[in-house]
C-alpha cells in the first residue's frame, strides 16, 4: 500500500490539475485571492501544498492582491516558503501587466482630454514602488508622439531632471507635453513639491515654445489633473480642442 507521503503527493497533484482545467476553462475571474496565487506558485513550487503558502502571502499583506503583487523581493522572501526563485516570479507579473498594456496604447493614438492622457498613463505605474516620472509628447493636432516613464525617483530628486523632460520634447518635435507622476502607496492629491515642480517644467518648455497642458498624478487606479485644480490653474494653456478634467 502507498504510505501516507505518497497519497499526499497524489492528492496535491490531483488538486493542480484541478485547478489548472478549471483556469482554462473560465479564467482567474470567478478565482478566490489565494487560488490565484496557488497557481503562481506551482511553477516555483514543485513538490509541496501551496495553499498553506498562498494564505500565508495574503495574511502577510492585508489580504489584497495588489499588496502581495507590489511588496518588494525582500518583505516577499519573509513569508515562510516564499525563496528567491518564487519571490522573483511574484514580481513578474505586475511587471508583465504593464509591459503587456503599454504594447496595447502604441504612439499614433489622438489625445484630445486629461482623460484620455490619463488612461495612457494609469498602466505605466502598474507594479511601481517608486515614484517616477512620464511624459506624454504630441503634436498640434493631439497625435501621440511618445509616451513613457522617463525618470525615476522622488518629486525633489526629479527637478534636476528638468532639462531632460525638455530634450525629449524637442527630440521628437512636440508641440505639447502632459507630465504625470505616481504617488505609490498615497492618494492622488498634489503636494506643494508638485506643484513647484510643474511650474519649473511649464517655464522651461516655454523656452523652447513648447506648452505644458497638464500633470497628471496618479495613485493606483485614482488620478487628478493639475490643470483642472482651481489654484493652479493658470500654469496651463487653454488649447482649444484638449479638455481638461474636472
Amino acid at each position: 500500500m502507498p504510505d501516507a507521503k505518497e497519497n499526499d503527493t497524489q492528492i496535491h497533484k490531483g488538486h493542480r490539475e484541478r485547478l489548472k482545467k478549471r483556469f482554462l476553462a473560465e479564467g482567474l475571474d470567478n478565482f478566490e485571492p489565494h487560488a490565484v496565487l496557488e497557481m503562481i506558485l506551482f511553477y516555483s513550487v514543485p513538490r509541496r501544498d501551496t495553499n498553506p503558502i498562498a494564505h500565508n502571502l495574503l495574511k502577510y499583506f492585508g489580504g489584497s492582491l495588489i499588496n502581495v503583487f507590489d511588496a518588494p523581493i525582500e518583505e516577499l522572501m519573509k513569508v515562510d516558503g516564499i525563496g528567491l526563485n518564487t519571490a522573483t516570479l511574484i514580481k513578474l507579473f505586475p511587471e508583465v501587466c504593464r509591459r503587456y498594456l503599454m504594447e496595447m496604447q502604441e504612439t499614433g493614438s489622438i489625445v484630445k482630454s486629461s482623460k484620455d492622457a490619463a488612461k495612457y498613463f494609469i498602466p505605466l505605474f502598474i507594479g511601481r514602488t517608486n515614484e517616477m516620472i512620464a511624459v506624454m509628447c504630441i503634436d498640434a493636432k493631439g497625435k501621440i508622439l511618445f509616451c513613457n516613464t522617463v525618470i525615476e525617483g522622488s518629486i525633489n530628486a526629479v527637478a534636476v531632471g528638468i532639462r531632460r523632460l525638455v530634450e525629449i520634447a524637442v527630440r521628437y518635435a512636440a508641440t505639447d507635453m502632459i507630465i504625470s507622476h505616481n504617488h505609490p502607496g498615497g492618494v492622488a492629491i498634489p503636494s506643494e513639491q508638485d506643484i513647484i515642480l510643474t511650474k519649473k517644467v511649464s517655464d522651461a518648455l516655454k523656452t523652447v515654445n513648447i506648452d505644458l497642458l497638464d500633470h497628471i498624478i496618479v495613485s493606483g487606479k485614482d488620478w487628478v489633473s493639475l490643470a483642472a485644480t482651481p489654484s493652479v490653474s493658470e500654469i496651463f494653456p487653454q488649447r482649444n480642442g484638449f479638455t481638461i478634467a474636472k
